[in-house]
């Protein structure tokens, strides 16, 4: 199963969230409830607060979703931040509050539908009108995400173009020439009926976390999603507060709920009908039909891949995590499916679409959201307790402790008031969403626990959105806190040593024949880091080595030269311009190597390269016989008429033997040749390397003993 691509920017999920609240659902069909079934005038007050609160929350919610990118949203949290049994829990309350929500639009979608038809004369019964619009979203959920993120930009800012014109209309005919600010009291909410208020705009706020599910998808969680939670509140508090404000004023603040009982259905366009064209109003109707489309589109989205992300790890049936394309097609059907049971149920009951469907499912919806807001603020409390992350203590602390109080006091006084949340004595009403939340929590914990005993291969990737492991595979991490980048070494990055180009020569492949003398710093230090020759030792060539192209060479391999002894300890050297120079014999042997019979073609330069020809491979030798003269020295340039001067008894002049020792000296014609002196092997040290040649150079002789020339 392949994981999401990550290709969806800050404003197909920021319009993918607005779609989920939608604008025009909540101001024209949550607002009049609140203000008619609730009958409390601190609506504006209620919503303004809990987009504060919730934008607090989700300070806290952006920065765990940095680390911890899953489709999960509030599962993963669970998961990761307080045990994996927990996790499984809060994904159960989850698809049963979101489902309860994205069935509950059908209600209000299907008598909103027959309004907008009406007006072109045209009845049919909301039921049919609901499922018509289920038929279309079962089609378009098993599409690409990018193509309804298209569908829903139109329908979202035709929307709130509609509610803002709206809104200045009612703003603009205040109730007695005076717009007031009653309704925006803080105490208003100080009752039982306003604290009930708050679950009432926390259910109209459902959707602004739904960036948080598409984090796996986003092409930077760390700013993608921050991004969209922010301007989602932003909206929403503006909105909705401002045209719960606005209708206070046109009606009145002492009226508004009395015209709010007489007009649940309609009072957002009753209200401002008096001074707007009716071609406008009925544009608002069908943009409200339209508005909750958008919202039931966008609910089933995150339904689906709820589901999908929870059967790809395997504590659904596989049989949901089947997609295509990237899209969760098993999940989106069994969501469609399961609609459609409840459409037929109501259908058969002849239940009302209004407050039987719409109002409590959405209310009931609201609930659930609001125990995952709570368990996700304490997951992200004890996450960073474990770690800071690289957060700040405002994100990892404060602001996580802050929402976790006020969601944890807001849960309590709701349970406790939600039979005047929902104007009803029924007690198989208020009970059933309460203890529905209840099991389906408990169930996922229990059955977390029985796969941590059974099935240990499911256990381990709970909260990453990943399959089952393999046998013998580990876990994979589920904090994103170090992101591979492509500057980054990977496994397939080749060895240093495969990088070089063909004419660079390492260490492991050293300098070819071919390579011409002057060497770049980077070979030089690979060359000098390579080890010598067994036997190399350094020598002063007879001849210059320059690396000049037109330097002649003087001296041939395997030209003979006889060496005979003198009382004196030099040597004459003659170059290729006549010089001569007289060498020590100590410093000749200190300074000569065993050069195996290899010429000056062969010998090293100053700069220890090879003088311009080339150099060449070493060969192996064979150690001489005892007793043999394995010496080799180039011709001399020296006239006939002046011998070659001898050397002392003992001394050589221009070479070593094969085995690293002097070599004993060759007897001359007019003296006998000396035992040889028994002496310890010297200690080999490499002579310090001259300095490079430059082109400006001239040539010096080798064997000079100036110090100016060497």
């Amino acid at each position: 199963m392949s994981q999401p691509e990550r290709k969806l920017g800050t404003w197909p999920i920021f319009v993918i969230a607005v779609s989920a609240m939608t604008p025009l659902t909540v101001v024209a069909g949550a607002l009049p409830l609140g203000y008619g079934e609730v009958k409390e005038k601190g609506i504006p007050v209620a919503y303004m607060l809990v987009a504060a609160v919730l934008g607090v929350f989700a300070v806290g919610l952006a920065a765990m979703a940095r680390h911890v990118p899953n489709s999960g949203a509030f599962y993963a949290y669970a998961s990761i931040g307080i045990s994996r049994p927990v996790g499984v829990g809060t994904a159960f309350v989850a698809l049963v509050a979101y489902n309860a929500m994205q069935i509950g639009l059908y209600g209000a979608f299907g008598v909103a539908t027959h309004n907008a038809l009406s007006i072109f004369g045209i009845d049919i019964s909301w039921i049919i009108c609901a499922l018509i619009g289920w038929a279309v979203i079962a089609f378009l959920g098993r599409l690409d995400i990018d193509l309804n993120a298209r569908i829903l930009t139109v329908l979202v800012c035709a929307e709130v173009l509609i509610v803002l014109i709206f809104d200045a209309v009612m703003l603009g005919n205040p109730y007695g020439g005076t717009i007031t600010f009653d309704t925006l009291n803080p105490g208003l909410i100080a009752t039982a009926g306003g604290v009930s208020l708050l679950v009432a705009a926390i259910a109209g706020m459902v959707g602004f976390e739904a960036p948080l599910v598409y984090a796996a998808e986003a092409r930077d969680p760390r700013r993608t999603i921050a991004r969209a939670i922010g301007f989602t509140l932003l909206v929403a508090a503006f909105l909705y507060g401002g045209t719960a404000w606005a209708m206070s004023v046109v009606a009145g603040p002492d009226n508004i709920v009395v015209i709010a009982g007489q007009h649940l259905d309609d009072l957002f366009f009753f209200l401002p009908d008096p001074y707007l064209p009716a071609v406008l109003v009925d544009l608002g109707r069908i943009f409200f039909a339209t508005s909750l489309f958008a919202a039931m589109l966008a609910f089933h989205h995150t339904v689906a891949r709820y589901a999908l992300t929870v059967a790809r790890e395997g504590v659904l049936p596989a049989g949901l995590a089947r997609t295509r394309g990237g899209v969760p097609v098993a999940a989106s059907t069994a969501q469609s499916v399961l609609a459609l049971v409840v459409l037929i149920v109501f259908a058969i009951a002849t239940w009302d679409p209004t407050t039987d469907l719409f109002f409590f499912g959405t209310v009931s919806g609201g609930l659930g959201v609001l125990v995952l807001m709570t368990i996700a603020a304490v997951a992200v409390v004890r996450f960073f307790r474990r770690g800071e992350h690289g957060e700040t203590r405002w994100r990892r602390a404060i602001a996580p402790w802050i929402s976790v109080v006020f969601l944890s006091l807001v849960l309590l006084l709701t349970v406790a008031f939600f039979s005047v949340l929902l104007d009803t004595d029924n007690i198989a009403k208020i009970w059933s969403p309460i203890l529905s939340f209840v099991a389906a929590l408990v169930a996922g914990i229990i059955w977390g626990r029985k796969l941590r005993r059974e099935r240990p291969d499911i256990y381990a990737v709970i909260g990453t959105g990943h399959p089952p492991l393999a046998p013998g595979e580990s876990a994979p991490p589920v904090i994103t806190d170090a992101p591979t980048t492509e500057s980054q070494a990977t496994p397939d990055t080749p060895p240093a040593e495969s990088q070089a180009t063909p004419g660079t020569p390492t260490a492991e492949s050293p300098a070819t024949p071919d390579a011409p003398p002057a060497e770049s710093p980077a070979v030089a230090v690979e060359r000098e880091a390579a080890p010598e020759a067994p036997a190399a030792e350094p020598t002063i060539p007879d001849e210059p080595a320059t690396g000049l192209p037109d330097e002649p060479a003087t001296r041939k391999p395997g030209d003979p030269v006889t060496a005979t002894s003198a009382p004196t300890a030099t040597a004459t050297s003659t170059d290729s311009n006549g010089n001569t120079a007289d060498v020590t014999a100590s410093e000749t042997a200190a300074a000569e190597t065993t050069s195996g019979g290899q010429g000056s073609a062969g010998s090293p330069n100053s700069n220890g390269g090879t003088p311009e020809a080339s150099r060449p491979a070493p060969r192996a030798r064979k150690r001489a016989p005892a007793g043999t003269n394995t010496r080799r020295r180039p011709a001399s340039t020296a006239p006939p008429s002046e011998p070659a001067p001898d050397t002392a008894a003992g001394q050589p002049v221009n070479g070593t033997a094969d085995n690293g020792s002097a070599p004993e000296p060759e007897a001359g014609p007019d003296q006998p040749a000396e035992p040889k002196a028994a002496s310890p092997r010297p200690t080999r040290r490499p002579a310090p390397r001259p300095r490079r040649p430059q082109p400006s150079d001239t040539a010096v002789p080798a064997d000079s003993d100036s110090p100016e020339e060497r």
